[in-house]
């Protein structure tokens, strides 16, 4: 039921709750009247959205369609896909050029040679017989080695690398001659020590040298008499005693013989005086020659010739502080070369004179040799040192076996033929010990030709062959060829009479 009470005016009024007596008005809050929207307006907002409707929903079906009509194709489109692409012709250009045939090795760079050295005691300075100690190391294993270079420090005494073609055998001491003497002066020489002696004397100029050679590297010299000659000072000094007084004689005998009177006393005194000229001459002789035999001197354990340079110390085996025990030293001598083994199909290939390409890779050098040597088949030895052509020699300072080698040192761990590659020019010492690229030529055309890739060449049944020539057009000609030479892939071929085949023209490799 409707309260009539409440004007749509929305103001409060007062109630009467018909009792007697009392205030029954009350306040009621006012409720807010919506405001009548005209009827104009409600169409338009029913029509936006109608319209609203209807394009979201045509937008919809056009993605739709447009979704729809990437998976739908049509009979002629799927005929299409099932076609085969129009073939590809692959071509490559005729090339004029010497046509060279190559096989390719990996190779190890090697020293000429190799020498070992073990010290033995001899008469040198140090610890006793049998005691020798490794007390310092010089030059690490892989350094360069150069004449006059001291290697290691052994009972506290240098070993140096002399330049010498034959190994050492003894201590080389003043007043020694020999072959081996002439061969320290050579080296002395070398170094800029001079030495007026004869050729193969040890002689007081000898011992100068060897004496400056010592003093320049920080060392005392060695001396027969043992550290600073202790030894001999006192044979020395009694050898000059003795000259002394033979002096003494002949004066007192000449000064007899000059106050004789008669005769047989003028005899007699003349004769005294023969005799003490002859012990002055004694003592003389005697001092020259323990002078001449005492001094510096050059012990087998502190030296070792090495044959060629430039060298490369490629071993020490000890360390500080550890006994000397044979070979302490292995020194890889003389012009490096390269070596390699190959297979029976690669013999068969390659043959003594052949022009070779190196490549140092790590180092981005390349150098010329030709093969020198290829060796008889051998079976390979694991871990053995591969050496090449040229006989050994006992090994240096009493080293057991090795010494100095006539071939490389690389290891050769398979089977196969021994082959060794010799520069045409010196190779830098940073090869040493690479393993290099070895590019041999095994043929070579006499001059430029017209080279294509052997897939251009085709036969036909009658064993005739030919090549397809792909103008710009796309149309093709086939030329019979003659075939020459093949290498690394490519064929030298001439055009039959008649037929014409030139440098860049576009021969079918494929299709």
């Amino acid at each position: 039921m409707a309260d009539s009470s409440r004007p749509e005016s929305g103001i409060p009024i007062a109630l009467d709750s018909g009792a007697p007596g009392t205030d029954a008005r009350r306040d009621l809050p006012a409720q807010p009247v919506e405001p009548e929207i005209p009827l104009q307006v409600s169409s338009l907002i029913r029509r936006q959205r109608v319209l609203l409707v209807v394009t979201a929903g045509a937008a919809l079906l056009s993605i739709g369609g447009l979704v729809a009509s990437v998976f739908v194709r049509s009979p002629a489109q799927d005929a299409a896909g099932r076609r085969a692409p129009e073939p590809t012709v692959l071509t490559a250009a005729v090339q004029q050029r010497v046509l060279t045939k190559s096989v390719i090795l990996r190779g190890t760079v090697t020293a000429g040679g190799s020498v070992t050295f073990t010290p033995v005691q001899g008469q040198s300075q140090g610890a006793a017989a049998g005691a020798l100690l490794l007390t310092g190391i010089r030059k690490k294993a892989g350094s360069a080695v150069a004449p006059g270079d001291v290697l290691v420090e052994v009972s506290g005494r240098p070993v140096i690398a002399l330049s010498g073609p034959v190994p050492a055998y003894r201590d080389l001491k003043p007043g020694d001659t020999g072959k081996d003497v002439g061969e320290l002066q050579d080296a002395l020489r070398r170094l800029g020590y001079a030495d007026g002696d004869p050729a193969g004397t040890f002689g007081a100029a000898t011992k100068a040298a060897v004496a400056a050679l010592y003093a320049d590297r920080g060392y005392d010299p060695p001396d027969t008499g043992g550290p600073h000659g202790a030894s001999d000072q006192q044979a020395l000094a009694g050898a000059r005693q003795a000259v002394t007084t033979a002096q003494r004689a002949v004066t007192a005998a000449r000064t007899a013989r000059d106050g004789a009177k008669g005769a047989a006393a003028i005899s007699a005194t003349a004769t005294q005086l023969g005799y003490a000229e002859q012990d002055l001459a004694t003592a003389r002789k005697a001092l020259d020659d323990l002078v001449a035999h005492t001094g510096v001197m050059l012990p087998l354990a502190e030296f070792t010739f090495v044959p060629a340079f430039p060298a490369r110390l490629s071993a020490v085996n000890a360390g500080v502080g550890s006994a000397v025990t044979a070979p302490l030293l292995t020194i890889d001598s003389g012009r490096p070369v390269v070596t390699t083994v190959l297979t029976q199909d690669q013999k068969t290939s390659l043959r003594e004179g052949m022009k070779v390409q190196l490549s140092a890779e790590v180092l981005g050098q390349e150098a010329k040799g030709a093969i020198t040597v290829i060796g008889a088949y051998t079976t390979g030895t694991p871990n053995s040192g591969q050496r090449g052509s040229g006989s050994g020699s006992a090994g240096q300072n009493g080293a057991s076996g090795g010494g100095q080698d006539g071939g490389g040192s690389g290891p050769q761990a398979r089977a196969g033929y021994p082959l060794t590659v010799t520069p045409a020019t010196e190779l830098p010492a940073p090869w040493l010990g690479l393993d290099v690229r070895v590019t041999v030529t095994a043929a070579s055309s006499d001059g430029p030709v017209l080279v294509v890739p052997a897939t251009a060449v085709s036969a036909g049944a009658d064993g005739n062959t030919s090549v397809s020539v792909r103008a710009a057009s796309g149309a093709q000609q086939r030329i019979p060829v003659t075939a020459g030479m093949d290498a690394d892939g490519y064929v030298a071929v001439t055009a039959a009479p008649g037929y014409r085949l030139a440098a860049g023209d576009a021969v079918v490799v494929g299709q």
